[in-house]
């Protein structure tokens, strides 16, 4: 059981907190951005996908050579494919006309809140260095760094499908 909640002591409640916490991180991205515009949906799920299943897989690949620590399975499920695919591609798509520092201002900080929360809570997220920078808080604030770079990224990536796809939208 513990591969799929993580701690011996984290049950359905703890993940219920998890979920509330997306669900009013949602309504703060709402707030600036009230829908994903019609003609952008298209790429918001061409990013949903892609991001969800590319990070689920590589949390996992990633913890195996040890430069992550193990995300419980439902965790890796719900930050995935609820708060990067849903959620992130919600602020991609309300944000991607804006700077790119501001961009990765957002992304940052939204992701630190998320990953802040999910150790506290649910213990995840634990592993004591980022690439060798000692320390767990070092660890979270570099992986919520890498996450700005989810802008850039996607830029990459909706370059690369629009290749091959009519109506992705570039930014």
């Amino acid at each position: 059981m513990n591969s799929i909640l993580g701690r011996p002591e984290n049950t359905i409640l703890e993940y219920v907190w998890v979920l509330l916490l997306y669900a009013l991180l949602f309504v703060t991205l709402r707030n600036v951005q009230p829908a994903v515009e019609l003609r952008f949906r298209k790429t918001y799920w061409v990013l949903y996908f892609g991001w969800a299943v590319c990070v689920f897989l590589g949390n996992y690949l990633f913890s195996l050579i040890g430069i992550m620590s193990f995300l419980p399975w439902l965790n890796n499920f719900f930050h995935t494919f609820l708060w990067i695919g849903f959620c992130l591609g919600f602020l991609y798509a309300g944000c991607y006309q804006k700077p790119l520092w501001q961009q990765f201002l957002l992304f940052t900080i939204y992701s630190f809140i998320v990953k802040a929360f999910e150790h506290d809570l649910l213990g995840t997220w634990e592993l004591d260095n980022f690439f060798g920078i000692p320390g767990n808080r070092m660890y979270i604030v570099g992986w919520s760094l890498l996450d700005g770079l989810y802008p850039f990224i996607s830029k990459a990536g909706l370059r690369l499908v629009s290749r091959f796809t009519d109506g992705i939208i570039l930014p």
